[in-house]
């Protein structure tokens, strides 16, 4: 191949006149081409921020942010009939490989024959881009069905299939069981496997057709976010460890809200609790932090991670015993709050 005996400068202004998905097409030619590139685009690589997979039940895609520019790309993989076999990915002759193009995107798009093989040409797929992108990016997974388990991923958001199992949900998380942020909604029941990786999650936002009580009393992350069901005794439960000390330490912020499932008696809940109350009559609390939220998937997704504003205004909290750790509560109707002073920001605000 001419192009390795250019010299290195000539080499880096070639790559650097190519398009993303056209270098990842170069360094299938062999593993010195695909050397040369990792060493001489290092530093664009560097510039990818996010990296995500989208899948569905025929097709999957991985999308870089940023996108638009050279700086990002787009590929596509579809199942289909008879593909002629070409050795891509590291993965030998499982897909082929044509451009794809139309008025809006542009993008490299590869072929398997079948849904069995969608895992393994994902497998590979992430773990070929993961040797170009490195640990600085952020990987992240948007999914209508049980998405394969890939190593390394930081963020997922899974629309639940109907009738899956916990063991089904909790096998899409095996590799990868220490996120930074997970969403679940579609047709999830709430039921999840013991000591389940999801519960580990630094914020986890839940969407349960079911009551979510084992989701509460088992989650080890900072941020819960649920829309679903409680029962009230779980909430006092919750509260009672929390107070004397005995579990929940990582927990920074709670928001529950049961739409038209339930409705809470604040009464009954704190009837038995040392709940404390501002000191001036006209003084209240409003706690502000910043949740991680899911985009609305898609197979064109281009979307970065993002985080929200969330808060809530109170004028009752919680000591906790031992070390006299703060946390405002509200309770009203369909909605349970909880945030730690600590790590939060507060503001007294005259009613």
């Amino acid at each position: 191949m001419q192009l390795l005996r250019f010299p290195n400068l000539v080499q880096e202004k070639i790559f650097g006149s190519l398009e993303l998905d056209e270098l990842l097409v170069l360094s299938f030619c062999s593993n010195r081409t695909k050397y040369l590139i990792e060493c001489l685009q290092k530093n664009r690589f560097r510039k990818i921020a996010t990296i995500s997979y989208t899948f569905d039940v025929n097709y999957f895609s991985v999308c870089t942010q940023p996108y638009y520019s050279k700086q990002g790309c787009r590929l596509m993989f579809d199942m289909r009939k008879k593909v002629k076999p070409m050795q891509l990915f590291g993965i030998g002759s499982m897909i082929s490989l044509c451009r794809w193009k139309n008025s809006q995107y542009d993008s490299s798009k590869y072929e398997y024959e079948s849904s069995q093989e969608q895992t393994t040409v994902a497998k590979a797929v992430h773990s070929y881009l993961y040797q170009f992108f490195g640990s600085h990016a952020v990987y992240q997974v948007f999914s209508c069905i049980r998405p394969p388990s890939l190593e390394k991923i930081d963020r997922t958001h899974i629309r639940v299939p109907e009738n899956t199992t916990a063991e089904e949900l909790e096998a899409c998380f095996t590799a990868s069981p220490n996120q930074e942020f997970i969403q679940l909604n579609g047709y999830f029941n709430g039921n999840l496997c013991p000591n389940s990786a999801i519960l580990g999650a630094e914020h986890l936002t839940v969407n349960s057709g079911g009551y979510g009580d084992e989701i509460l009393l088992g989650f080890r992350g900072k941020r819960l976010e649920c829309k679903g069901p409680f029962h009230d005794a779980t909430i006092v439960q919750f509260l009672n460890e929390w107070k004397s000390n005995r579990g929940f330490h990582n927990l920074e912020s709670l928001i529950i809200n049961s739409s038209d499932y339930k409705s809470y008696d604040r009464g009954d809940i704190i009837k038995n609790m040392d709940v404390k109350q501002l000191d001036r009559p006209e003084d209240i609390l409003q706690i502000t932090w910043e949740m991680s939220h899911s985009c609305s998937y898609s197979m064109f997704s281009i979307v970065p991670p993002k985080s929200e504003p969330s808060d809530f205004r109170s004028r009752d909290y919680l000591i906790r015993d031992g070390d006299g750790e703060k946390v405002s509560i509200s309770i009203e109707n369909r909605n349970v709050r909880f945030a730690l002073w600590k790590g939060n920001s507060c503001e007294i605000i005259n009613r």
